[in-house]
């Protein structure tokens, strides 16, 4: 006998109707609230085509160009849109070369800051860079010109830049380099301008290059929120106050200096010799040779003995205050011209009393290198400009800081060193091109990549202080403080010692250069491959 078919209860049955039914309901209910939805959706879009086209006949603009929101609207309002670069020319100094060819240079240099601009607005601001360049530069011309004065680079007269400022307002349709007679009125200039262009819709940009001095920063705060319309240009004496708005930044080390001019004098005449300076770690001013019986040297009685011995010194040290009143070293009876070996290798016993040169080779007394090397490397720029290369004001390239390595980094690198040696090409410049190189080129650890990078920063380059290569990994200058090229272990030439590590410009650097490895290990008496030789914080020299 077949069994019965399952049949549901009565309450399941009964359950599942009311499920259908309650479903049914909310499903209308949804249905309702979409209606409601859709017609005032439909009603939005009614009121946004008649406030369009109030719009429009308020300010004329035909149905057929019709924008297609009120941002594009705005601008097709817009007539002759212009990007506005306003400079405090107080503040922000052409580079000497361009100072010192007068005329000439004030051409060459309005051509540069419109082949800067451009190439800013292309890069970061694409979408405006068919605007034309408006260049306002304020300055007192008067006090402009006894800072350059001062510098030695213009002449003596009373507007001597007069000719530079000219020439750059002759050179293009737009730039204008404006005498504000003042600094109050180059403030003036600056702020009102600047309102005047931040309001105007025509305005399509403004570069501004017054963040040296804070006193703009009250003209600037109504207008924080135009973050999309200002850009701050860096320059020498820039303020971090100016980050408070959060505005981009850029720089043009090409155009400008990075480095202050010294202060004119008040009396109505410029000066041209510096002041000497106060600050921990500023290079010495020149010291005034003490003279006897009029030789400057004080070679008169001869040149010392022919001897490694001690040297006499005079008791006679009141006499060599200098004219800064600055104590100079004691001068001995007789000034040596030979240079002291031992010194060189850094190791004479006699110390200061020594008949012997002890300073760098290639100087031709010891007063000549005026550098405080105390703290040479608070000097150096800190951190390095993509696509520039750094320079003094002497021309010369200048390295940027690098930390010397833990005794952790020194042993990772050390360790590596010995299993085999790292290739300095392909870890520091991401390309190696010898054919079958014998070096490493597996990963390089981090600590091992800094100490490497730090080893070749203390050999010198073949190129020094001329070399403009992108990519080099040698150094141009001696980082550490108070070596004059006797320290032990230090590579670097006695001419790397006397340079001026103040950063004055940047130039474009160079691609292409290719140098030799100078290598950067050897064995030590015991055959064992070694770093450089061991200094006494327990790092290596090299």
């Amino acid at each position: 006998m077949a069994s019965p078919p399952l049949l549901l209860s009565e309450s399941k049955v009964d359950s599942l109707d009311t499920h259908l039914e309650q479903f049914k309901l909310n499903y209308q209910n949804n249905q309702n609230d979409l209606q409601v939805i859709l017609r005032e959706y439909s009603q939005l879009l009614e009121d946004y085509k008649a406030l369009r086209t109030s719009y429009q006949g308020k300010n004329g603009i035909s149905s057929s160009s019709t924008p297609i929101n009120g941002e594009a609207a705005a601008r097709e309002t817009i007539r002759n849109p212009y990007i506005l670069v306003l400079v405090d020319g107080n503040g922000y100094v052409f580079n000497d070369e361009l100072a010192k060819e007068k005329e000439e240079g004030g051409m060459k240099a309005a051509r540069m800051l419109n082949d800067a601009v451009e190439k800013h607005l292309r890069e970061s601001l694409p979408r405006i860079r068919n605007c034309r360049v408006i260049v306002r530069i304020y300055a007192d011309v008067t006090n402009l010109s006894k800072q350059l004065a001062k510098a030695k680079l213009v002449g003596m007269e009373k507007r001597s830049i007069a000719a530079f400022t000219a020439g750059f307002t002759r050179a293009m349709d737009l730039f204008d380099f404006v005498d504000a007679l003042d600094e109050e009125g180059t403030k003036f200039k600056i702020r009102e301008h600047f309102k005047l262009a931040a309001e105007d819709s025509a305005c399509s940009h403004i570069l501004f290059a017054a963040c040296h001095d804070t006193s703009y920063l009250s003209a600037m705060v109504p207008y924080a929120g135009l973050r999309d319309k200002i850009t701050l240009v860096q320059g020498a004496g820039f303020s971090s106050d100016f980050h408070q708005f959060n505005f981009g930044v850029t720089q043009f080390p090409t155009v400008f200096r990075w480095s202050e001019l010294p202060v004119a004098t008040t009396n109505g005449k410029a000066s041209t010799n510096f002041s000497p300076p106060t600050k921990k770690g500023t290079p010495f001013a020149p010291v005034k040779p003490f003279s006897r019986n009029g030789d400057p040297w004080g070679t008169a009685s001869g040149w010392g003995v022919e001897e490694h011995s001690p040297r006499t010194i005079s008791s006679a040290t009141d006499a060599n205050e200098t004219s800064w009143g600055i104590k100079a070293e004691p001068q001995s009876k007789s000034t040596p011209t030979t240079p002291c070996k031992y010194f060189q290798k850094g190791f004479c016993r006699f110390g200061n009393k020594c008949s012997f040169q002890h300073h760098p080779k290639g100087l031709t007394s010891p007063l000549t290198n005026t550098l405080d090397r105390t703290n040479i490397s608070a000097l150096l720029p800190t951190s390095p400009m993509p696509g520039f290369i750094p320079l003094n004001k002497d021309g010369h390239r200048l390295d940027t800081v690098i930390r010397a390595p833990t005794q952790d980094e020194w042993a990772t690198y050390n360790t590596r060193f010995r299993q085999q040696k790292p290739c300095n090409s392909y870890h520091l410049q991401l390309i190696c091109t010898t054919f079958n190189c014998p070096f490493d080129h597996s990963p390089l650890e981090p600590e091992a990549r800094h100490a490497l990078q730090y080893v070749l920063k203390c050999a010198p380059c073949p190129q020094k202080g001329a070399c403009r290569s992108a990519d080099c990994i040698y150094g141009h200058i001696c980082q550490k403080d108070e070596c004059l090229g006797q320290m032990k272990g230090c590579r670097m030439k006695m001419d790397l010692h006397d340079v001026d590590p103040k950063l004055a410009s940047m130039v474009p650097a160079e691609k292409g250069f290719e140098h030799e490895d100078v290598g950067e290990s050897f064995e030590d008496a015991n055959g064992q491959l070694v770093v450089g030789e061991k200094s006494s914080e327990g790092g290596f020299w090299f």
